[in-house]
């Protein structure tokens, strides 16, 4: 039997070999002098962006610093300014602006290219959400399969969180911003060169944030908090090491925004009628509770070794831990009564933690005289993963929780210590191993980018799920299901392959064939089965251009993704048995456009469109669901943004900036069976703006103030998922920058 680690390993050594004559036909770099630039790493991307909105390099799409423009498939990238000016405050805002991206929320989950995810990258390393703008340099997001080169995701692809790191030169900014809902935020960044020991130069960066806000629910609001700490040390032969220390904390109550329908209580039976009245109606009243807190360190150590060799070294990890209680909301009304049915109320606390560590080794040599320039990457990463969960309810026969009463709502529940019969219990953990090698060649006069790559992953879990008992019945706090414990190893390569080709100065074609998993252990409950991993083939194909010396740039192109494996129940022809099987199948066709334009020195486009035919294939014995799209995907979304600033005129100093983002008609309850099936959310328009003005003071110091709108039409719209929209916000930001 071939093991796959040491033929990977093997194929490594034989690339590498090539890399190790290639200092011989190179000369040797000379060490930097003390008052040198030192250029960056091959794997650091550079935080300056033209005009502030447009990056033009990535990091994430292939681990290693390349042109945008010369990927062999689709890269968005979202910068901090960007970020500022449209009041993205964390990465729960709308991210319309992004081709194909959607249903972005707070605890990681996004929804790209038709598909879900549930978790994101944060520097390269997993992450479960809590992201804020103050620590955040950009944001970037690598479509399709392609993503597989970090090892298990999303069929569509992932969004890699980078942060800020801390520069050369010293800097404040103080930000103060209040708004709409009672919105208060405060931001600080400072960054601070703390000179030279021993030969190495320090540097640090010091980061924190604080809001409050309420929303729409009575009752509702949220508190965020964000701390971060960076120290950088610059080695005399150019090499750096980052320490990070990133906390986050956010707490709240349950706030309701989703639409609810008419429902007969007694029948059992949807209506198509929504009720956009009583969606910000509070459901769970002023006991509920929404806390989650996250604490994370990183310690990064980059060198490049000579022309040739170069490394980049990570260690990540985590704390997360939540506490949710008397959260849940139903979307069923009763007319005749005036009363929500109520969800089941459990106290439901989660802690996770985790470590992980990645080594990306490059070797960047030429061949043929230096006709064919090569770059191969090899990387190593292993991570742990613990998760333990734990749900109580209370005896049903001693306390009754009431519905709800929109006229006189009872919002009573009973003590905390009541809620003490466990009705879930999962201590699991996974542990990762991965090995990736890329091969990336450039020819024709560098006309001609090729690459193909192989990933190689190896998963085992140890998945502990407690008994569960009853709640109710004839003998509460009785065992209703047994326990089990399962231990097993899934594994899995994941290969791409693509090129890039210059077909003129300005146009490139570029296509790209990849492949990607998700083991289904990781979403595995107490009675599921062992299920084979989920995996998803896609191609990427289209053109990018730049012309007018890169002030245009554009990339259109279309996809398709196969996914297969997923999840789902169907009968045993044999038994007449109902079984969880991993054989359900999607597929998803799209269409995709992104583009920017720095018409002037002044004044800069960004534009995107994007069309999602995302179907579902087989789903075992649900036959409806054949031919439908999944839940509260648009059909199509479009965003237009510009920033405008008066640099020549009498109006010197305002900058204006301004957006329109249109998402497309979609089914948030696409796969029902009832009533609520066809009912859509319509196509919808809105308009965010601002204006800011700048202005120098004394000593060094610039002032700005802006004022902002999002939703500036106050147009009244249903989201994708099926939640009602948010009304018109006026915010109001000063901000001092040194």
């Amino acid at each position: 039997m071939h093991n796959p680690t040491r033929q990977i390993l093997t194929a490594a050594s034989a690339i590498l070999l090539l890399a190790l004559a290639a200092p011989a036909q190179t000369n040797p770099t000379a060490p930097a002098k003390a008052d040198e630039t030192v250029e960056l790493s091959p794997f650091v991307v550079s935080t300056e962006h033209r005009d502030g909105y447009i990056a033009s390099e990535s990091v994430t799409g292939t681990r290693v610093k390349t042109q945008i423009k010369d990927l062999p498939f689709s890269v968005s990238v979202i910068t901090s300014e960007f970020m500022n000016d449209f009041d993205f405050f964390d990465l729960g805002s709308d991210l319309a602006y992004t081709a194909s991206l959607n249903s972005v929320d707070t605890q990681g989950n996004s929804t790209l290219r038709g598909y879900g995810a549930t978790f994101m990258l944060r520097n390269g390393f997993y992450r479960l959400g809590l992201i804020d703008r103050v620590n955040t340099d950009r944001i970037e997001i690598i479509k399709g399969p392609n993503a597989a080169i970090y090892g298990s995701t999303s069929p569509a692809g992932l969004i890699n969180v980078v942060s800020k790191l801390p520069r050369a030169t010293p800097y404040e900014r103080v930000q103060g911003t209040f708004g709409s809902l009672n919105m208060q935020r405060g931001e600080i960044n400072v960054n601070t060169p703390l000179g030279t020991v021993a030969g190495i130069n320090f540097s640090q960066l010091i980061s924190a944030e604080a809001q409050d806000n309420d929303t729409a629910t009575q009752y509702a609001h949220n508190k965020n908090r964000v701390f971060g700490y960076d120290l950088l040390a610059r080695f005399k032969d150019g090499s750096t090491l980052n320490f990070e220390f990133d906390w986050s904390k956010r707490t709240g109550t349950a706030d309701t925004g989703a639409l609810p329908f008419e429902y007969n209580i007694k029948t059992k039976t949807y209506s198509s009628i929504l009720r956009p009245d009583l969606a910000h109606f509070s459901q769970a009243g002023p006991n509920s509770i929404a806390d989650r807190k996250q604490q994370s360190i990183y310690l990064t150590y980059d060198k490049q070794y000579n022309r040739v060799w170069s490394t980049h070294a990570g260690f990540n990890a985590y704390h997360r831990k939540a506490f949710n209680f008397n959260n849940g909301t139903r979307d069923q009304f009763d007319p005749s009564t005036n009363q929500f049915t109520r969800p089941t109320v459990v106290t439901d606390p989660l802690n996770e933690d985790g470590f992980a560590v990645q080594v990306d080794t490059l070797a960047h040599y030429p061949l043929m005289n230096g006709k064919i320039d090569n770059k191969t990457l090899f990387t190593f990463d292993v991570s742990n993963n613990w998760r333990f969960r734990q749900q109580n309810g209370v005896n049903t026969k001693l306390y009754t929780i009431p519905t709800i009463n929109i006229t006189a709502p009872d919002y009573s529940l009973p003590p905390l210590d009541a809620f003490n019969i466990v009705t879930r219990r999962d201590h699991v953990r996974w542990h990762i191993e991965g090995l990736l090698l890329r091969q990336q060649v450039m020819a024709l006069d560098n006309k001609l980018i090729g690459f193909a790559g192989l990933r190689f992953d190896r998963v085992t879990y140890n998945l502990n799920f407690g008994d569960q008992f009853n709640t109710g019945g004839s003998n509460p706090g009785s065992l209703k299901t047994a326990g089990q414990v399962l231990h097993y190893t899934d594994t899995a390569f994941s290969p791409n392959f693509g090129f890039n080709y210059k077909l003129t100065p300005h146009i490139a074609l570029y296509a790209s064939h990849s492949k990607s998993f998700s083991p289904s252990g990781q979403v595995a409950k107490l009675g599921t089965p062992r299920l084979d991993n989920e995996t998803s083939i896609g191609w990427d194909y289209g053109i990018k251009a730049s012309y007018l010396n890169d002030r245009l740039i554009f990339t259109t192109g279309g996809y398709y993704i196969d996914r297969y494996g997923v999840k789902t129940t169907q009968t045993d022809p044999t038994t007449g048995l109902s079984e969880t099987v991993a054989a359900g199948t999607q597929r998803a066709r799209g269409f995709e456009f992104e583009g920017s334009w720095s018409a002037t020195d002044e004044l800069t486009f960004l534009a995107s469109y994007s069309i999602v035919g995302a179907k579902i294939v087989y789903n075992g014995d649900s036959v409806t669901d054949v031919g439908r799209p999944p839940a509260g995907l648009p059909e199509s979304q479009a965003s237009l943004a510009w920033k405008y600033n008066f640099r020549k005129t009498v109006l010197k100093g305002f900058a204006w900036n301004g957006g329109l983002t249109y998402s497309g008609r979609s089914y948030f309850n696409s796969t029902a069976t009832d009533a609520r099936r066809n009912v859509y959310a319509a196509g919808s328009t809105l308009v965010n703006t601002g204006l800011t003005y700048t202005w120098k003071g004394e000593n060094g110091f610039t002032h700005s103030i802006r004022v902002s709108a999002k939703n500036l039409l106050d147009r009244v719209y249903v989201t994708n998922n099926g939640n009602l929209g948010n009304d018109r916000a006026y915010y109001v930001a000063y901000t001092l920058n040194h």
